[in-house]
Formats: C-alpha cells, structure tokens, sequence
C-alpha cells in the first residue's frame, strides 16, 4: 500500500511540474531579425529607432519574460532599453517591433553632435535580446535568443 502511495505521489508532482513549465510543449526556438536601425529625434529627444521581426512556429504563444535592446556606437554602449512587461508572443506569425529608444547612456554633447551633424556616419552596433526565462538554471532559457546587427548609421537632418 505505502509503494502504490508513493507511486502515486510521483506521478503527481511529475504531472505538476511539468504543468508549470512556462514554454508550452513542443514549442520551438524564436527567429529574429533586425531590419534597421537608424537615428532619431523625438520629440527633441536623441536616440535610434530599431525595427526587428520575431517568428516561432511552436503550436501556442511564447512567453516573454523580457525585451533587452542594447544599441553601441563606435564601440562604447549607447542606449539600453530593457522592457519588464510579461507578455505572450503569437505563434505562426511575423511579430513586427518598431521602437525608439533614447540614446540614454550618451553624453549631451555626444547627443547634440548626432543632432548638428547631419552626414555623420558613425559605425553601430545591437543586440536584440528576447529573454523567456532569466534563470538560467531552468531549462526554459534554453529558448532564449539573441540577434544582433552590425553596420554604419546615418545621421539624418532634423
């Protein structure tokens, strides 16, 4: 009787854990694309504009713990964007991000030189994170991707 009670017992906290996984079953790793990434002005705000599609073929939504966007600009970092927000991804679609992120880690002279110099070239460079499962430890960060894009941007007249 004790060997049917454990018995039992683990086929319960065995269905359990499994229920709880945060990536449903069958779900397949996230494609992504950076599309473009330019400098912007925003409301009088300097910063960069990045576009980026996510594709994944899984059979439900993926659940996004974190968006992590960090942009560099001649090797030192210019702005980082970190979005805390849980959210569904859908499945078997292409899921467009057009974003603006301000040059936060930019000094203001930095800021006013991409402002007052519209044929600057400068060479740049981000990292698109998509962040499912932080603790790395658990096997659902196994479906967390990363894509990066490397070029020269241009400054545009404003």
């Amino acid at each position: 009787m004790k060997l049917l009670f454990k018995l039992f017992l683990l086929f319960f906290f065995a269905i359990n854990i499994n229920a709880c996984s945060s990536v449903p079953e069958g779900a397949r790793k996230m494609d992504i694309r950076i599309e473009d990434l330019s400098f912007a002005n925003i409301n009088n705000t300097e910063g960069f504009k990045i576009c980026f599609n996510v594709h994944h073929s899984s059979f439900e939504p993926m659940p996004l713990e974190q968006i992590k966007i960090q942009i560099f600009v001649n090797g030192k970092e210019a702005a980082l964007y970190t979005d805390n927000k849980k959210k569904l991804l859908p499945n078997r679609v292409n899921n467009r991000f057009d974003l603006f992120i301000d040059a936060n880690k930019l000094s203001s002279v930095a800021k006013n030189s991409l402002k007052k110099t519209p044929m600057l070239q400068i060479k740049a460079k981000a990292i698109v994170s998509l962040i499912v499962d932080e603790d790395l430890d658990d096997p659902d960060s196994k479906f967390n991707q990363s894509a990066e894009f490397e070029g020269v941007i241009h400054a545009s007249a404003n």
